[in-house]
C-alpha cells in the first residue's frame, strides 16, 4: 500500500509529543505532519497554520485530530472538499461550550475561569487539566504519572497569550452547521470516561455527518485513549485505513 498523507493535530496545551504512542506504528501507513499550537496571536492562527501545512503536502491528506485538533478538522473540511480523504478523531466534539440546543460540553463560564487561573498560575492549571484527561482506571495503571513524566521532559511551556487564545478558540468555535455538508469517511475514537469531552459529543458528529462515519467507544478510557490503550486506536485505524483504501481501488 502507497502511503497516504496524514496531519496530527494536537489538543489544547498539547505538543506533538503527547502523540508520541501512536507515532512508529503510524509510520508504517503515513507520511506524518506535525501541527504545533504554539505561539498562537489571534483565533484564525489555528486554521492558517493548518491550511499552510496542507498547502504544502502534494496530494490527498488525512487528518488526525484530537480535542481542540478534531475541531480545527471539522471547520477545514469544507474548504478542502477535494483534497482531505478522511478524518481520524480522537475525543472529537464540534461545540466545545454548552449552549442553545446544545448540552454536550462545558458551560463557557467554566472555560473563562480557567482562563482567570491560567493567568494566575500557568503551571498548576495545566497540570489539574493534564490529570482530568486520565480516568480513575487509568490512573491506578499509572498512566498519568507516565505522561506527566513525559511532558515534563519534553514539553517546552507556551506562553500563557498563546494558551489564551486557545481557550477562547473553544469558547467561540462552533461547526455543527457544516457537519452535513462533509462526505469524507470518518472513525471516531472516544473514551468512554473522557470527562473533557463526553462521549456524546463524538456520537453528535457521526449523527449529522453527511457521509459515513464510525463510532469506536474504548472502555475504560478518559480523554487520551491513543495514550493509554494504543493497541486497540492501532487496530481500528488499520482497518479503517485498509477499507478506505479497498474502497478507492
Amino acid at each position: 500500500m502507497k502511503q497516504a498523507n496524514l496531519v496530527m493535530l494536537p489538543g489544547w496545551g498539547m505538543k506533538k509529543d503527547a502523540f508520541q504512542p501512536l507515532i512508529n506504528p503510524l509510520s508504517e501507513l503515513f507520511h506524518l505532519s506535525f501541527i504545533e499550537w504554539r505561539d498562537m496571536k489571534t483565533l484564525n492562527d489555528f486554521e492558517d497554520r493548518v491550511m499552510d501545512t496542507i498547502a504544502s503536502i502534494d496530494g490527498p491528506v488525512y487528518l488526525l485530530g484530537w480535542s481542540l485538533g478534531a475541531i480545527v478538522s471539522l471547520g477545514l473540511s469544507s474548504s478542502y472538499r477535494e483534497k482531505i480523504k478522511g478524518f481520524i478523531l480522537f475525543g472529537a466534539t464540534s461545540r466545545f461550550t454548552t449552549g442553545e440546543n446544545y448540552s454536550f460540553g462545558w458551560d463557557p463560564r467554566m472555560v473563562e475561569r480557567m482562563k482567570k487561573q491560567l493567568q494566575h498560575n500557568k503551571e498548576k492549571t495545566l497540570i489539574s487539566f493534564y490529570e482530568a484527561m486520565f480516568s480513575e482506571s487509568e490512573k491506578e495503571e499509572g498512566f498519568y504519572h507516565q505522561f506527566i513524566t513525559a511532558i515534563q521532559r519534553e514539553f517546552h511551556g507556551d506562553d500563557v497569550f498563546s494558551h489564551l487564545i486557545g481557550l477562547d478558540y473553544l469558547i467561540h468555535k462552533d461547526v455543527r452547521a457544516g457537519l452535513d455538508r462533509i462526505e469524507a469517511p470518518f472513525i471516531l475514537l472516544h473514551g468512554r470516561e473522557d470527562k473533557i469531552c463526553p462521549l456524546e459529543a463524538s456520537s453528535f458528529i457521526k449523527e449529522n455527518l453527511g457521509g459515513n462515519a464510525e463510532l469506536h467507544i474504548i472502555e475504560g478510557a478518559g480523554h487520551i485513549p491513543f495514550f493509554t490503550k494504543t493497541q486497540e486506536c492501532m487496530e481500528q485505524i488499520k482497518t479503517f485505513i485498509q477499507k478506505e483504501y479497498i474502497h478507492d481501488r
